[in-house]
């Protein structure tokens, strides 16, 4: 009898041994798929892990130069840029503002006039006359973007191709390109399309960034449109200008077909104060990217 039980006794521990070492081998397992999903998704969960903080996104090199170059208790603004970062993804979820890098909590949703679109409006002539001069000698014109300012960088050689608007640019107080130089958020472009589809479907960078368009030589019969968030629509038409959150998904269409030519250019959002402009174009330089 007693025998017996010693042998059920050390069945039943070798079952269990083997049990254990089936769950331990399964938690493995589901671990391992996990990581191999969050490496390979765009939006790591947690902004301070060893990917993101090596050499992941551009957010966590963001976190990075906060952490080594403004590391300051007084300072109020990196703090706060430093917590935004870190709730990015919980703030996306909660907001029709959904940048791929930086998310700036307070931040008014509806759109005011800029005061810079004022100055586009009184030189319109000449921009426009410089255009048409432009395609004038260049009959042949391969570009669909033409970039004087992309993502901070001034592309010197483009600049000298339209010296008037470059001229305009410099006067726009709120123009990141120009009041933050080097600001991964800065650009300011050409666009000349007569296709259907002008730019596909994407988002921002940041929420901070007033995206603009300035109609310049537009099809004033079939003229092209920004679609918002898959649903709204804003025309882009000759000497006047169409704002949005650059953050908001958008796309720009021409179901006609016209000839279409205005410019884009990136402005602060209007609720930022310029010592918080100041720590986010120092942050976010052109190096991070």
């Amino acid at each position: 009898m007693l025998k017996s039980l010693q042998d059920s006794y050390e069945l039943l521990r070798d079952q269990v041994w083997f049990f254990r070492f089936f769950v331990i081998m399964g938690v493995v397992c589901v671990y391992r798929i996990l990581l191999h999903f969050v490496l390979r998704s765009n939006h790591c969960p947690n902004p301070f892990c060893s990917k993101c903080l090596g050499a992941g996104s551009v957010r966590g090199r963001a976190i990075n130069r906060i952490k080594q170059d403004y590391n300051d208790e007084d300072n109020r603004f990196g703090s706060i840029i430093h917590n935004n970062l870190a709730q990015h993804d919980r703030l996306c979820s909660k907001n029709d503002e959904k940048p791929t890098v930086y998310f700036h909590r307070g931040l008014s949703s509806t759109i005011v006039d800029i005061a810079d679109q004022k100055i586009l409006v009184e030189h319109y002539q000449e921009l426009r006359q410089e255009i048409v001069k432009y395609f004038q000698e260049n009959e042949t014109v391969s570009w669909t973007h033409l970039h004087l300012y992309e993502n901070g960088k001034e592309n010197s050689i483009n600049c000298k191709k339209f010296p008037k608007l470059f001229e305009i640019l410099q006067s726009l107080p709120n123009a990141i390109c120009v009041n933050s130089t080097n600001c991964l958020f800065g650009n300011c472009f050409l666009t000349f399309s007569s296709s259907e589809q002008i730019e596909e479907a994407s988002k921002g960078l940041t929420n901070c960034s007033i995206r603009m368009h300035f109609g310049l030589l537009c099809d004033e019969q079939s003229p092209a449109y920004v679609l918002l968030n898959k649903r709204k629509r804003l025309t882009i038409q000759n000497q006047q200008s169409t704002t949005y959150n650059h953050a908001v998904e958008h796309s720009i269409k021409n179901p006609q077909e016209g000839k279409q030519v205005f410019v884009t250019i990136d402005f602060w959002h209007p609720d930022l104060a310029n010592d918080m402009r100041q720590q986010l174009a120092s942050i976010f330089n052109t190096d991070l990217a």
